[in-house]
């Protein structure tokens, strides 16, 4: 019986595929701190906004609760100090997403446009720093 269960166990284990990605610590869930912007020298403190990047596989997840919950996912490549995002839509419903064309509605989370690629300044365990053409955006890992 013991010997069946080991069978069936390997069988199991063998069979299932795995999809690893190398995004090391930018895995995880981040809240964005601070936006400065690089023109101006300006910093605006995001500490008390409820802005968050939730990252996964090749999923980004941005979500503001501040303005009715809104989840905008993205598609990125992580390639060694850049990332770039594309491909935004504006989740409706569990079930319904509806592209983003207008990039307006991106700019107020530190987003150049519908693809944005930025350079990582500082990504540990607790801290990432982002760097795009026009700003810096700081966040915490929580």
């Amino acid at each position: 019986m013991k010997k069946l269960i080991y069978i069936i166990i390997s069988l199991i284990l063998t069979s299932c595929e795995l999809e690893m990605t190398d995004n090391g610590a930018l895995d995880g869930n981040w809240q964005l701190r601070q936006i400065d912007t690089l023109s101006t020298g300006g910093t605006c403190d995001m500490s008390r906004s409820y802005i968050y990047w939730a990252v996964q596989n090749h999923i980004l997840q941005v979500r503001d609760i501040d303005n009715n919950n809104l989840i905008i996912l993205f598609r990125f490549e992580k390639k060694g100090d850049r990332l770039t995002i594309h491909s935004p839509y504006r989740v409706i419903i569990k079930a319904e997403l509806e592209p983003i064309e207008d990039i307006e509605q991106l700019t107020p989370y530190g987003i150049l446009g519908t693809e944005d690629t930025f350079t990582f300044e500082n990504l540990s365990s607790g801290n990432m720093t982002l760097k795009n053409e026009s700003f810096r955006l700081h966040f915490r890992k929580y």
